[in-house]
């Protein structure tokens, strides 16, 4: 208790306990109801009082005031009990439109949960910039219908100039969140919007992502002054904005990822298939094989490479290779489907069915000497 609070509660107390006043009684109680500490002050000086004893009219005032105050103490706790419910239910609700939602989405969302679920009469979605911060997306409270129409189109179409805002782009900077009173609304922000909103305060709270500032979230009760409530409520959305952030930014790379793991296995696969079609060793398909020594029959048949055109001659070289089809077609001025008919021919001439055969077998001949071919 202060003694400020003494000094101007201590005549009006003593006139409704010690007189039995019962219209002190009354104005005590109703300044109890509206002011925390005015509340705290009257109950412990009344307890006081009941402990110290003494006259008996006394006394029975101090009960009955206590009564009273006992009574609004409970019906406040009450009353925060169904504000802490309701704010709960209101960012479970904000949660649930936000999962699944688009980044493009993601303001529209926000803007509405805080004036249809969590209280507030105004709301203002500013993303960071590359100078600081610029309004996008504004909600009104239904109430209010269409008397904020001037201030919408100027959130709409408003880009912010660097140090329009000050107080603002401090918030960017440092993280930490601000409450404007009514006494400061003018002063280093921006007053172009201030006027349009024209709120008694408001306030202004970070979304802080990964370690940085991505947007700002701006919010007041209009004719209402904001409270230390409000602020935890507001903060309490912003958490929940930076955490679904995070969310989507973690699934998308887990999708890349698990994407660019899928391309690999099937390429993988796919060579596995064609190196077990060719049957011969890894080795030897990367022409690493030592060379084998004839067989006692004499040395290894030669295929009949002389069965091969001149023209298949030069697409065997650049099938070898490992040059494409389309890129072989423009090297000799044919048509794709052309290089791709001389292919399947020099496969039949060749008995091999895949080019990594292909390219195998023209290793292998070139090892033992066979360069003609």
């Amino acid at each position: 208790m202060t003694h400020s609070h003494d000094h101007r509660l201590a005549p009006l107390f003593d006139l409704a306990v010690r007189s039995g006043n019962s219209q002190a009684a009354t104005r005590l109680a109703e300044q109890a109801a509206e002011d925390l500490l005015t509340l705290e002050w009257t109950r412990q000086a009344l307890l006081s009082r009941l402990r110290s004893g003494g006259d008996g009219h006394e006394l029975r005032s101090a009960a009955e005031l206590l009564t009273e105050i006992e009574a609004i103490r409970r019906r406040q706790q009450a009353r925060r009990i169904a504000d802490r419910r309701s704010q709960f239910a209101g960012l479970r609700s904000l949660l649930t439109h936000l999962r699944g939602a688009s980044r493009a989405e993601r303001p529209y969302i926000v803007t509405t949960r805080l004036c249809q679920d969590l209280g507030f009469r105004k709301s203002v979605y500013s993303p960071a910039t590359n100078s600081g911060w610029s309004p996008t997306t504004i909600a009104i409270h239904p109430d209010f219908g269409d008397s904020f129409l001037p201030l919408r189109r100027a959130v709409e179409s408003l880009t912010l100039p660097p140090g329009a805002a000050p107080r603002e782009e401090e918030v960017m900077r440092s993280g930490r969140e601000i409450a404007v009173d009514s006494v400061d609304i003018y002063r280093d922000t921006y007053r172009p919007l201030v006027e349009l909103s024209r709120p008694r305060g408001y306030l202004a709270v970070p979304v802080v992502s990964a370690g940085r500032v991505t947007a700002l979230l701006h919010a007041d009760h209009h004719d209402v002054d904001v409270d230390e409530t409000d602020m935890t409520t507001l903060r309490a959305a912003a958490a929940v904005c930076a955490l679904t952030e995070e969310y989507q930014t973690l699934r998308s790379a887990i999708a890349t990822r698990n994407h660019r793991v899928a391309e690999e296995i099937t390429a993988m696969r796919i060579a596995l298939a064609e190196l077990e079609q060719t049957q011969l060793s890894l080795a030897e398909a990367l022409g690493s094989a030592p060379d084998r020594p004839d067989s006692a029959d004499g040395p290894a048949r030669a295929p009949h490479c002389t069965a091969l055109t001149t023209r298949e001659h030069e697409i065997f070289e650049f099938v070898a290779h490992g040059t494409p089809s389309a890129d072989i077609a423009r090297a000799l001025f044919v048509s794709e489907g052309t290089v791709k008919s001389h292919i399947q021919r020099i496969y039949r001439k060749l008995a091999v069915s895949t080019r990594a055969e292909a390219a195998a077998l023209y290793r292998n001949l070139h090892r033992h000497g066979r360069g003609g071919c």
